[in-house]
């Protein structure tokens, strides 16, 4: 991008998540995953612009600080780095990006709160353990805060409760456990201007690189699936968004958003006459 355009953009807060996809012919050992490799995505929180996409064989701490590694090679250094809250990515993060504020989405937080309340009460704690339901409730509020005093307060009171818990439910200590490992990387967002709270930028490019994807329902091996990324990388930072799109984006492509001037690009007019849904 700043051989073609002169300069490298970005609004310095980077999503990274990745997503499976089926690659048959491959060189992985035999076990029920061989079929399977990884899709590493890094992308604009504000602008939707793909910054990186690579497949890995394995989603590892070593695949994911090479993909890391790949992007700083790119010339990004953001300021913030945003992760669905992967064990992996707490030293993965500062290592490559020490200058980089990492935020863990509070989307998957909770949703992990959650499993960990049915492994220890089943899935239907709601109805036989309201208690838990309203301790839930609780958490959930926890982020609602608008500011980090607030917030901390509301998980002091959340923490008063583990005793009782655990003295009933042994398990419970999943729920405090996570939240106590998790707590300073999902605390940031709050009263931050930049941070986002979720990582939902880089989940709508994932779910856009499906409906590409399962058309092609699985890729032949590897070396037919980063030609693919490649053409799709392309495509999807030059095609504009549709006409229902929320209002700031509607009608303009990623590389727009993010400050390229693209419009005398042949491949930008080639684009505009598609739409990304």
């Amino acid at each position: 991008m700043a051989a073609l355009f002169g300069v490298l953009r970005s609004s310095g807060v980077v999503g990274i998540d990745e997503k499976y996809a089926m690659v048959p012919k491959n060189d992985k050992p035999e076990g029920k995953m061989r079929r399977w490799m990884y899709v590493y995505l890094a992308v604009d929180a504000y602008t939707y612009d793909l910054l990186h996409i690579e497949i890995c064989p394995f989603n590892t701490k070593q695949s994911a600080r090479a993909f890391l590694l790949a992007l700083r090679a790119k010339g990004y250094h953001p300021r913030v780095v945003v992760t669905d809250g992967r064990v992996d990515s707490r030293d993965v993060v500062p290592q490559v990006f020490p200058q980089a504020a990492h935020h863990e989405c509070v989307f998957h937080a909770l949703q992990e709160v959650r499993e960990r309340a049915k492994e220890a009460y089943g899935t239907a704690y709601a109805e036989t353990y309201p208690e838990v339901k309203e301790l839930l409730g609780e958490i959930d509020a926890i982020f609602d805060a608008s500011t980090k005093r607030t917030a901390q307060r509301r998980y002091e009171q959340v923490v008063a409760q583990r005793q009782h818990f655990e003295t009933h439910t042994p398990e419970a200590s999943a729920i405090f456990d996570f939240l106590e490992r998790h707590w300073d990387p999902l605390i940031n967002a709050i009263e931050s201007r930049i941070v986002p709270t979720t990582n939902n930028a880089v989940e709508r490019v994932i779910r856009i690189f499906t409906q590409h994807y399962k058309t092609f329902c699985g890729f032949e091996n590897i070396g037919s699936a980063r030609l693919h990324l490649g053409v799709f990388e392309k495509a999807y930072r030059f095609t504009p968004f549709s006409e229902d799109a929320q209002e700031r984006i509607r009608g303009k492509c990623p590389l727009e958003l993010a400050g390229y001037e693209i419009q005398k690009l042949p491949m930008a007019q080639f684009f505009r006459g598609l739409a990304l849904q």
